[in-house]
């Protein structure tokens, strides 16, 4: 009986111990915690939203089809207002591409906000194909070390054949452009979007 309770009584002591061993995260982020931005960008022509913003949209027939879309973002209205899309990328690699000089912007200039906390991105597949050829040949100016992920690569069997900006045959798994923005706020703040995919249809 004696040991029992002395095994009862180390036990609540151990548990006790553990109890009141909480960890100091400081003003970083504990281990199950969200990490939120100080200024979010928000997608507000969103189609769906599948861990990323999804817009879509409409591909011709044709390995060569084109397809618009747009993508309208916001900051909250008291973080600022957007003086301009500096730089834009697409593909696996896009967040390191808008952060190294030597990988090529995919727009060919700045667009400019319009003095408010909203900014629309307008493009189609003619421009995806021409960014993916200007970054094949900056992909052959840097040294073997560097990344070199391709602007676009499906899993899926597009409908206009292999390597084509065209639907997947299998609606399933959609094929997906992934795009990242750096933007530039007027007080000369600088920030990147989380991924926004453009589903093709």
């Amino acid at each position: 009986m004696k040991k029992t309770t002395i095994q009862f009584f180390l036990l609540l002591l151990l548990a006790a111990s553990f109890s009141g061993c909480k960890k100091d995260y400081g003003n970083k982020l504990g281990p199950l915690q969200d990490s939120t931005a100080t200024i979010p960008v928000t997608v507000t022509n969103q189609v769906y939203f599948e861990r990323f913003p999804v817009v879509t949209t409409t591909v011709g027939a044709g390995a060569n089809a084109n397809g618009t879309f747009s993508i309208a973002f916001s900051i909250p209205a008291d973080k600022g207002k957007i003086k301009e899309i500096t730089k834009v990328a697409t593909g696996n690699s896009g967040v390191e591409y808008l952060q190294d000089a030597r990988y090529p912007n995919y727009l060919t200039a700045t667009i400019a906000g319009n003095g408010t906390n909203t900014i629309t991105f307008n493009s189609d597949l003619n421009a995806v194909r021409s960014y993916a050829t200007r970054l094949n040949a900056a992909f052959a100016t840097l040294p073997a070390s560097a990344t070199k992920t391709a602007a676009f690569a499906f899993t899926g069997t597009s409908t206009g054949g292999a390597g084509t900006l065209t639907p997947n045959t299998n609606p399933q798994t959609p094929n997906q452009l992934r795009f990242f923005f750096l933007f530039t706020l007027e007080d000369g703040t600088q920030l990147i979007s989380t991924e926004v995919d453009v589903r093709l249809l």
